[in-house]
Formats: C-alpha cells, sequence, structure tokens
C-alpha cells in the first residue's frame, strides 16, 4: 500500500467511523473523568498499567451501554480481547496511546494478530480492524486528544484526532511524516513483522 492507497484508506474508514465518532470522542471523556473521580488515596497506588486498565474498563462500560446493539454495532468479547464491531466493516479496540496513535503493551498472539490485519475467528474477515484510543497530557490529569488509528505490527498506516467543535465531530489527519520515500508504514516480515 502507498500512500496514496493509505489516504484513501483513511478516509474510507473516517467516512465508515463518522456516525460513531461523537459517541467514542464523548465515552473516553466520560471513563477518563470517571477514573480520576476514584479517591485519589487509593489511585495513587496505581501504575500507568493499572490506570490504562481501570479507563479502559470504563470506556467499555461506556461503549456497551450507548453502542451494542444499536445501529449496526456489536460488542465481542474474543478471549482476552473486548471489541466493537460496526457493521462488519471495522472492528474497533480501545486503548491507551502516544501522540503518533500506537498504544502500547505486552502482546499476546490474539492482539498481535488484530494489528497486523490478519484473520481472527469471531471477527469478520474483511472488516478493518482500528484503535480507539486516548493521549493523556504530560500530567496524566487530562486527556490531549482522542485518536482513531489503523495499525500493522509496530507501525502506523494511519493516525486520525477526533474534533467536537459546536456538537460536529470531524478528524485531523495526525499520521507522522516520513522520511521521502520511507512511505508511511515500517512493513518487515509476515504481515508488519512480529515483535
Amino acid at each position: 500500500m502507498d500512500d496514496d492507497d493509505h489516504t484513501a484508506d483513511q478516509f474510507r474508514c473516517m467516512e465508515l467511523a463518522a456516525p460513531l465518532l461523537p459517541v467514542l470522542y464523548d465515552a473516553w471523556h466520560t471513563a477518563f473523568a470517571r477514573y480520576h473521580s476514584y479517591d485519589p488515596a487509593f489511585t495513587a497506588e496505581h501504575d500507568d498499567t493499572t490506570t490504562a486498565n481501570c479507563i479502559r474498563s470504563h470506556m467499555l462500560t461506556e461503549i456497551i451501554s450507548r453502542l451494542d446493539g444499536q445501529d449496526g454495532c456489536k460488542v465481542l468479547r474474543l478471549n482476552r480481547l473486548s471489541l466493537l464491531n460496526h457493521r462488519d466493516e471495522l472492528v474497533w479496540r480501545f486503548k491507551k496511546v502516544d501522540g503518533n496513535g500506537r498504544h502500547r503493551n505486552v502482546q499476546t498472539t490474539q492482539q498481535q494478530d488484530f494489528d497486523d490485519q490478519l484473520e481472527i475467528p469471531g471477527i469478520p474477515p474483511a472488516a478493518t480492524r482500528l484503535t480507539s484510543g486516548y493521549q493523556p497530557d504530560a500530567s496524566g490529569l487530562h486527556v490531549e486528544r482522542i485518536v482513531v488509528s489503523r495499525p500493522f505490527g509496530r507501525s502506523m498506516i494511519w493516525a486520525s484526532q477526533i474534533n467536537i467543535v459546536d456538537g460536529a465531530a470531524s478528524w485531523a489527519d495526525i499520521t507522522p511524516v516520513r522520511l521521502p520515500g520511507t512511505g508511511r508504514t515500517d512493513f518487515r516480515g509476515r504481515a508488519g513483522g512480529r515483535r
């Protein structure tokens, strides 16, 4: 896939995702705020992984209550993966991400296969696998941005930032710029390369 294909894929996916963008944006902010309503005496004991897991758990609760069974949306639970299937076209994971839209964690083979866009039993084969994520600010007390990204192995095919202005959702391309001629992704080995 070259840069033009990546751009076309990004526009296609974000167009399909358009009805979900306001919900994803609000649900991440709600999940983040819910976590930060905990007693600070307890959260002071949480490491980054615990914090991210709590926020992601609240996000999944928000997704289930707002989208599961609505307008072509279905929550899928496949072993350790909790996903949102949207019309068998897009399947979403929910993660804390960095400024480039990448998530970081110790991954299972199933999670790697998801990022590598490989077929996984229980996921519609033609559906594009996406990550919906939140990027906290440096203090960890505020959401800096909400991101939709398409991972591939250790690389990112593209990343978009969700914006809400006057109640209307839009998105902006935040795909990291690569050196000319190097492409937007780092394809190594089998489907993006194993970690």
